[in-house]
This record gives structure tokens, sequence and C-alpha cells, in this order.
């Protein structure tokens, strides 16, 4: 009776070890691919923080997506903006848009947050031509990136557009850009400024 114990109980060993690995490479399986579909999720999720308002967690959802998934432009672009809401890094946030616009060059929204951040940072005239050339970038990238947030139609660009032609002391090329703005909003407060400024 014992001697049948011992020699059956080798067995059971075995098969529950085949069992347990069997389990453990199952459930490897289902996530055979789980970067992916974690990045994307910790990029939506850092977008809803974004837009209550809660930048410090949309900071955090969108680096952990990054953690899953480096080639994500859109979780690099959720950096950016976090980091320009926060007012924490200008470095960072201009990294962060470079790297969201030299993974995916269609992303409008990456460009247009990489011209906000060199019009207020306007170290000298470059800054100001080179959000000139990003806003360029934003109005030819896929339009389902434009109007997520902080800017809601193509009269906001434009008149960030004019206000860096007007800092740059172009008024004729600003003009252009106002009435553009106007075009579309005929009650667009920084164009309106903006055109009282050239007639003064």
């Amino acid at each position: 009776m014992h001697s049948v114990r011992f020699k059956t109980t080798p067995y059971i060993i075995c098969a529950a070890i085949l069992a347990f690995c069997c389990l453990m490479l199952s459930s490897c399986s289902s996530d055979s691919d789980p970067n992916t579909p974690s990045a994307v999720n910790y990029t939506a999720q850092g977008w809803r923080f974004y837009e209550s308002g809660d930048y410090p967690q949309a900071l955090l959802s969108f680096e952990r997506a990054i953690n899953f998934d480096e080639g994500l432009a859109d979780a690099h672009n959720g950096v950016g903006w976090s980091h320009l809401s926060l007012s924490l890094n200008p470095p960072l946030a201009q990294e962060a848009f470079q790297n969201a616009v030299q993974l995916d060059a269609s992303n409008a929204d990456a460009w247009i947050g990489l011209a906000n951040l060199l019009y207020l940072r306007n170290k000298d005239t470059t800054d100001f031509r080179s959000a000139i050339r990003a806003i360029d970038n934003a109005l030819q990238g896929d339009a389902q990136y434009l109007f997520r947030h902080d800017y809601r139609s193509k009269a906001d660009l434009y008149a960030l557009k004019a206000s860096c032609y007007y800092y740059l002391g172009e008024n004729q090329s600003a003009a252009v850009e106002i009435n553009k703005a106007l075009q579309i909003d005929t009650t667009h407060r920084t164009a309106i400024t903006l055109q009282n400024l050239l007639k003064e």
C-alpha cells in the first residue's frame, strides 16, 4: 500500500508542475503583445486627465505609456503638453514635442505644442521663425489631431502665427494672418487686439 503511494507521488508532483507551467505559459501567451494596448490605454487615460486639468496625473500616464512603447508619438506629445501646462521644464517639453513629430510628422497637435513652446520662450527671433514653420506643418498635418485641446479652430493658429510676425516686426505678414483668423472668427480677441496694434 505504502509502496504504491510512493510510486504515484512523483507522477502527481510532475502533473502539478506541468499544470503550473501550462498555466504560466497560457497567461504569457494571452499577453503576447502587451506593450501597444497598454501604451494606448495609458495615453488615452493621460488625455482624460489633461482635459480635466489634472496635469500631474496626465504627465504620469503619458510617461507610463512611453515606458510600454517608446514609439507612440502621441504619448510623447502628451508629455510635451503636460510639461507646457505645468510650466515645469520647457527643455523637456521641447524634447517631447520633437520626439513626437519625429515619430509621426503628421501629428498636428505636437507641431502646435512645439509652436506654442517656441512662441512663449521667444529667446530670440529664431524661436518665432521656428514657431511659424511649426504652425505651417500643423496646418498640413493630419486633421484628426487638430482642435483636441487648448485651441479650438484654425483662427487660433492664424492668430498665433500673426503674433509671431508682429514680434518679428513683419507687419504685412501679420496682417495677412490676422485677416485669415478674422475670416473664420470675426470676434477672435487675439486677432482683433493685433489688428488694433497694427493700426497704431
